[in-house]
């Protein structure tokens, strides 16, 4: 039995950025795709389901959110073939192909429209406050992205010639190719985001228990540029890998799975973890006092993102509460009853 957390989008630089078409699984026999206002239940639904699921012993993926690193976005069973999934503002997501596996379960069945209708001017004004925040919360991000820029700017002079180490994963990768390998698409996820809670990383939990070669230096030594390489060989050689994207600049990863080598590839970065491995140093450490300078601007600007952030959750609070109370809950409830037993059943369909 494994639980596995993860992240499917992120608040960056500029706009939230969603990775959602990922959470399902490649083989999947069902995708619910939950529908409805903050406060109808999305995620606690979606908690008592996985609950009931690790109760079944069965291994599962939880998906938590940028805006709230407490609740779920999503839930994956792929022993199963199944997830759950809120596809609602600002991760979307409409049936690919409705019935035969994509079913719409609709939390407005449940609320009182006339009810809500009477808060109309509450609900508007919150939401609007709750979307300025976020506004201003991708500022800051755009920012401090710039500030980051700029330091991995002034560090490439200071790169170390790693080649070595990096080839010797790349002959791992060569050694582990199917002999009839087909290209084999990577997963792409967040294992950390930026949340109204801080800066939170599950990078350490994913990879335990693998070998973690972690790529050590100033940002802006090539570790990204190395990440490319060896997933790129890694999917030209048929094998899974999952590709971890950084939260702030999400063109850029941070981190590669490759479970069929036991091998987690790391970056080491300011905000991540202190993780235990073998360090490959990809640049030298010294730092100008413009450098440190900018660190600590940099720093300061993801403070106040973070800042905006909780006070867009202070403002969507709001508006959960006047939804949760027009919300018959005891249907709800009669809902995720009917959905635990579907889910479960499909341990003993072919």
């Amino acid at each position: 039995m494994q639980v596995r957390r993860l992240f499917a989008g992120s608040n960056g630089a500029g706009c939230f950025h969603s990775f959602f078409e990922y959470v399902i699984p490649e083989d999947a026999r069902r995708v619910y795709l939950l529908k409805g206002g903050p406060g109808t239940g999305k995620s606690s639904l979606m908690k008592s389901l996985a609950a009931s699921f690790e109760a079944e012993g069965l291994a599962l993926e939880l998906f938590f959110c940028s805006s709230d690193a407490h609740s779920l976005d999503a839930v994956s069973c792929p022993e199963l073939g199944v997830a759950v999934i809120d596809a609602t503002f600002p991760h979307v997501q409409d049936p690919k192909w409705p019935g035969c596996r994509d079913e719409l379960v609709s939390l407005g069945d449940f609320w009182d429209s006339e009810q809500l209708a009477q808060r109309r001017e509450e609900i508007t004004a919150a939401g609007e406050a709750k979307a300025a925040h976020f506004a201003a919360a991708f500022r800051y991000f755009t920012a401090a992205l710039a500030v980051e820029e700029n330091r991995a700017a002034r560090s490439r002079g200071a790169r170390l010639d790693c080649t070595q180490a990096v080839e010797g994963i790349l002959n791992e990768i060569k050694q582990a190719a199917k002999p009839t390998a087909v290209p084999h698409r990577a997963r792409h996820l967040f294992a950390s985001a930026l949340t109204p809670q801080g800066y939170v990383s599950e990078i350490e939990l994913l990879s335990t228990g693998l070998r973690r070669p972690i790529l050590t230096g100033p940002s802006g030594c090539g570790q990204a540029e190395y990440l490319e390489l060896i997933l790129s060989h890694a999917e030209l050689a048929g094998l899974k890998a999952e590709a971890f994207h950084d939260p702030l600049d999400p063109k850029k990863l941070l981190h590669l799975l490759l479970p069929e080598l036991d091998l987690a590839v790391l970056t080491e970065t300011e905000r991540e973890p202190a993780l235990e491995g073998e360090r490959i140093y990809c640049g030298r450490p010294e730092e100008s006092a413009a450098e440190a300078a900018d660190r600590r601007l940099s720093r300061e600007l993801l403070e106040l993102g973070i800042t905006e952030l909780k006070q867009a959750q202070s403002c969507h609070a709001v508006v959960e509460g006047l939804y949760t109370a027009a919300m018959d809950f005891g249907a709800v409830e009669e809902l995720r009853k009917r959905l635990e037993v579907e889910i479960l059943s499909y341990r003993n369909r072919s």
